[in-house]
């Protein structure tokens, strides 16, 4: 069963919180669904595996699976993507940013899929956005933030809900306690700490991470926390 959060934002995935099980030690992303009013909207797929589970929770909260029409993806890595093609297939549209886009389409370290001893199932067909494009679905505006530094094609994609910024971070900022990975060949720190500095400047209201919990006021605090884990981390010689 999913879980109704701030704004027009269902979770119906993600293993954190048993939206969906899975016999194996990655965690599956947390996978987002907004009602656009007319149409639906997912935020990542989760590693593929957890993709019936994800389809499933969208019916039983009385959603149709037919009317999810696009997919906004975060960032190539396989907890979150992983199902991306399979999305595809049930003719939901694939977003992402160019980076991630050439990683969905041909593969390779981007994917990390060796971090997780899995293949990666290459997409057919990806729609590219850039930085401060707007995507216009139905009643809802998602503004994209490019977001690079935890990998080269990480996004944000923000929309506004009454008075409240919400902003899909996926893997940018986490919650204080939970450790930030740097073991991936695409991470960059100095320009992660170019990019938290950036949303810094102009917090949103709410953040919807990729794993574990949501920060639902005060972002700006994860955001500065964020970052001190990153430059308080041993440099790389």
């Amino acid at each position: 069963m999913g879980m109704r959060l701030i704004g027009p934002v269902y979770l119906v995935g993600g293993q954190d919180y048993n939206m969906v099980y899975l016999d194996w030690p990655a965690h599956d992303a947390n996978v987002y669904l907004v009602d656009t009013g007319d149409m639906m909207v997912l935020v990542d797929c989760g590693c593929g595996e957890s993709l019936p589970g994800i389809l499933a929770n969208i019916e039983e909260m009385e959603f149709e699976v037919r009317d999810v029409s696009h997919l906004l993806l975060t960032h190539a890595h396989l907890p979150h993507a992983g199902a991306a093609e399979a999305a595809r297939r049930n003719d939901i549209e694939l977003v992402a940013a160019p980076a991630a886009a050439e990683t969905l389409l041909h593969g390779g370290p981007g994917t990390v899929a060796y971090h997780y001893d899995r293949r990666f199932p290459l997409a057919k067909e990806v729609t590219v956005v850039e930085d401060g494009d707007s995507i216009e679905l139905a009643t809802t505006e998602f503004r994209v933030l490019q977001l690079p530094g935890h990998s080269a094609g990480s996004v944000g994609y923000e929309l506004t809900s009454g008075d409240k910024r919400l902003l899909f971070c996926g893997d940018v900022v986490r919650a204080p306690h939970l450790e930030q990975h740097r073991s991936r060949l695409d991470y960059n720190r100095d320009v992660y700490v170019e990019t938290l500095l950036r949303l810094l400047d102009d917090p949103p209201d709410v953040l919807y991470p990729g794993h574990g919990p949501f920060c639902l006021s005060h972002a700006e605090q994860w955001i500065s926390e964020e970052l001190k884990k990153v430059l308080q981390a041993p440099v790389a010689p």
